[in-house]
């Protein structure tokens, strides 16, 4: 049955006219933000602060907080030299409902000043796609945003925090997690950073490249520190005792429990069966029908509409070059809006693809075979 909502309740309505292009596009070229950007391969980064696009550090490109939205461009050349793009807006857990809508206008104004060039992907925090996980060795979520991203605090003075170690092979992640037993787990690795002194927990079945990572960001935190750290202690599994260090660290958990999480806490991949909807505004309503389910047929794509491409661990939006103006500019809405018509988490990634710009994840849902995805710790679902 087709969905229907209607033009004028979904912001939408005074989207797509020739005025509203050339304002945008105009918009686009005033951006300070976007100067010069694209003509190198690469990422760039920026953070949504105070409605504003501002450059993130590249010093401190995989590091973000969890209360802020990010706008993050990936510049690559294909095999016959010509310039590719994608387009990320990553969205915190507790990001402000301005913040995301922000870096979601401005992925679109983006675009406009790439010439409709690049890919676009919705990101949300603890269910981001492989394609964004990849661009990184190391992405670290901590807690906070805009207003105390940039605190400089003195070891001795330090709240103490808690870094989950995980991931697979080079691809590890780091998120900052509440300092409690129920944090911890036997399978991965643990940075309790309390200024002064360091703490690394390793669980029982971490992995090498869990532990290696922790060890580099005890190292990390000492460097930066110049020498004020006074020790730094590793501790193997809950079972380890017989040093008054080992004692202090548990007492920040309010003492050594009786055991912890001993099972993966893996997502697996929501079993959706995949399906294409037709996406059209052409009645002044945007309606979005079925028409394609189970193994999935390119045939059904027409250039004159947009196409939820649904394959239950991530959502894509096709734009055929026939769309018009709003249904292109809207499309990520579309997707948005059909998730939560579905009931579905808002958290699932979207891609938005353009006709004749296809990528190969775009295609491999046509493949008949099963997507994979990456569960919120940064490990392969099964």
């Amino acid at each position: 049955m087709a969905q229907q909502v209607k033009l004028e309740d979904s912001n939408m309505a005074n989207y797509g006219s020739e005025e509203h292009i050339k304002l945008r596009k105009d918009a686009a070229q005033k951006e300070p933000a976007w100067e010069g950007i694209g003509k190198e391969n690469g990422v760039q980064i920026w953070r949504i602060e105070k409605f504003k696009v501002k450059h993130w550090p590249k010093d401190r490109y995989g590091e973000f907080y969890s209360g802020d939205s990010y706008i993050i461009l990936h510049t690559k050349e294909n095999d016959e030299g010509k310039k590719e793009y994608d387009v990320f807006f990553w969205l915190g857990a507790e990001t402000s409902q301005d913040e995301a809508g922000t870096a979601a206008y401005k992925t679109v104004e983006l675009d406009d000043y790439l010439g409709d060039e690049p890919v676009q992907y919705r990101e949300v925090q603890g269910n981001e796609s492989k394609k964004f996980l990849d661009i990184f060795n190391k992405m670290t979520i901590l807690q906070g945003g805009v207003e105390s991203g940039f605190h400089k605090v003195k070891p001795e003075n330090y709240k103490p925090r808690l870094l989950h170690v995980t991931g697979y092979k080079q691809h590890v992640q780091v998120y900052q997690v509440p300092i409690k037993a129920e944090s911890l787990n036997n399978c991965d690795s643990f940075v309790l950073d309390a200024g002064l002194t360091l703490f690394q927990f390793n669980g029982e079945k971490s992995s090498a490249w869990e532990k290696r990572k922790a060890n580099a960001i005890i190292d990390e935190l000492q460097a930066s520190r110049l020498g004020k750290v006074k020790s730094t202690y590793i501790i193997d599994g809950i079972k380890d005792k017989g040093n008054p260090l080992i004692e202090e660290f548990w007492g920040y958990f309010g003492g050594r429990p009786n055991n912890i999480k001993d099972e993966e806490e893996m997502k697996e991949a929501p079993q959706v069966e995949p399906t294409i909807h037709h996406v059209s505004n052409a009645t002044g309503r945007m309606v979005v029908d079925e028409v394609c389910r189970g193994k999935l047929d390119k045939k059904v794509l027409n250039s004159d509409d947009c196409f939820i491409v649904d394959v239950g661990v991530s959502v894509f939006v096709w734009v055929g070059q026939g769309s018009n103006a709003l249904e292109k500019r809207e499309a990520m809405n579309f997707a948005v809006q059909y998730l939560k018509n579905q009931g579905r988490e808002s958290d699932v990634p979207i891609g938005r693809v353009v006709e004749g710009k296809e990528t190969p994840e775009f295609w491999a849902a046509f493949s008949g075979k099963p997507q994979g995805g990456r569960a919120a710790n940064g490990k392969d679902w099964k």
